[in-house]
């Protein structure tokens, strides 16, 4: 099978982890990346997502974007639910008061 390049930027935090992990493991960045992708790929969510306001109002703007996307991305059960809530925990930041 072919293979395609990922280009792709990460947080320099877990890019650091990410070194450890594969220094740990005595393997490629490249080699751990792919296998890290082909289990979250692998592995889909059946039950409903709980959805904790308060977690979410402590949670930075990127990662309740990112957790949104991901949500869109896999469509786990009860997903339209929890990017609503995620989607008015932002607009919470943006009021005016």
């Amino acid at each position: 099978m072919a293979k395609k390049r990922l280009a792709f930027d990460v947080e320099e935090d877990l890019h650091s982890l990410l070194k450890q992990a594969v220094a740990e493991q005595g393997t490629t960045l490249g080699v751990f990346c792919s296998g890290l992708l082909e289990m979250g790929l692998s592995t889909k969510p059946s039950t409903p997502i709980k959805i904790d306001s308060e977690l979410y109002s402590s949670l930075p703007l990127d990662q309740l974007r990112a957790e949104a996307t991901r949500l869109g991305i896999e469509k786990p059960l009860g997903w339209e639910t929890s990017v609503r809530k995620i989607n008015s925990e932002i607009v919470k930041r943006y009021v005016i008061r």
